[in-house]
């Protein structure tokens, strides 16, 4: 009787082993499983809230005008754009931080966790030098709009960008 019960456990141990090393598909991950995720308090205000000297990824950046242009505009990164980078103009752009005639939420939502998005899915937060929104408006790759800043000028738009990604949530 015992003999039975340990033929039937080695019959049985391979069948059962099998089950239970069945690999288990989850499927693709997430497609912003590695996105780079820079601050949203930064891109709307910059260090401004703290009393520091930039107003934002917004302000400083893509509302910036560049001799009578900017990224908003429908000719260029405009909401009608087909470019990847797509930007809306928000109604209001507060003033300074917690300006209550124009309240920003934080986490952002409508169009400025919109325009967040956009400007974020061009950001490389493990190398913020070879991100797009460095890149082209600088000129070391193609621009349509036209070379808008110099990638080595100190205090600007590089040092904006380099500093979004390591600002505090």
């Amino acid at each position: 009787m015992r003999w039975a019960r340990t033929v039937l456990f080695l019959m049985a141990a391979p069948a059962l082993a099998a089950l239970a090393c069945e690999t288990v598909d989850l499927g693709n991950p997430p497609s912003d499983i590695n996105a780079c995720r820079p601050s949203q308090s930064y891109f709307v205000y910059g260090t401004s809230a703290d009393g520091g000297g930039n107003n934002g990824i917004w302000r400083d950046l893509l509302d910036k005008d560049y001799g009578g242009k900017k990224c908003h505009d429908s000719a260029c990164h405009g909401a009608g754009s087909t470019n990847s980078l797509r930007l809306t103009a928000p109604t209001c752009v507060p003033q300074f931080p917690m300006d209550p005639a124009c309240p920003v939420p934080i986490p952002l939502t409508g169009v400025w966790a919109d325009n967040y998005r956009s400007a974020a899915e061009e950001m490389n937060c493990s190398n913020v030098a070879a991100s797009k929104l460095l890149e082209f408006p600088s000129a070391i790759q193609n621009h349509g709009g036209g070379k808008l800043f110099d990638r080595n000028a100190p205090n600007a738009e590089p040092d904006l960008i380099i500093g979004w990604v390591g600002a505090a949530p």
